[in-house]
């Protein structure tokens, strides 16, 4: 059994995460399909990579994803946008659900938050394993989804699905 571990990302490896976001995987289910420069991306490291707390998914000490989450609040709710950005150019669907695994455990310990993710429609994969983590559909009618819409520029071709982390 291989050992999957976690370590934070820190300014250190300010380059390697940009080299990781303009991997291809990534930018074919992100809502930015451009490469980012390297001007934009230091632009916003310094400014807003400071609100998002991130950590690499290790397999056998190699880095495999990063865990990101968006912390930012809504009238009086605390919310989370949760993504992953592959650190290889291809990856298995086990190594991606173990991923999302480990990221769901440091969800699931964000207590009276809600938690976001949204999903590429042409992503075949996410498509169908939102529901095993404990993630519903947003739909149009509840009080989060112009916000969370708007806020974070979800575009139509993306689901977005939540869950309460509970007390």
């Amino acid at each position: 059994m291989k050992k999957f571990t976690t370590v934070e990302v820190d300014d250190k490896i300010i380059n390697k995460y940009l080299f990781y976001k303009n991997l291809y995987i990534n930018r074919k289910y992100s809502s930015n399909k451009k490469i980012i420069k390297k001007i934009d991306h230091y632009q916003w490291w310094f400014l807003k990579q400071k609100l998002r707390k991130s950590f690499f998914v290790l397999k056998e000490e190699s880095p495999i994803f990063i865990s990101t989450s968006d912390h930012f609040k809504f009238k009086s709710h605390k919310l989370i946008y949760s993504g992953l950005i592959s650190c290889m150019s291809e990856t298995n669907l086990f190594d991606l659900l173990k991923a999302i695994k480990i990221q769901n455990n440091y969800l699931n310990q964000q207590k009276k938050n809600y938690c976001f993710i949204s999903i590429d429609k042409n992503n075949k994969v996410l498509m169908y394993h939102w529901k095993y983590f404990g993630y519903l559909p947003l739909k149009k009618d509840n009080i989060f989804y112009k916000y969370v819409k708007n806020f974070l520029k979800i575009s139509n071709n993306y689901n977005i699905y939540y869950k309460r982390i509970k007390a």
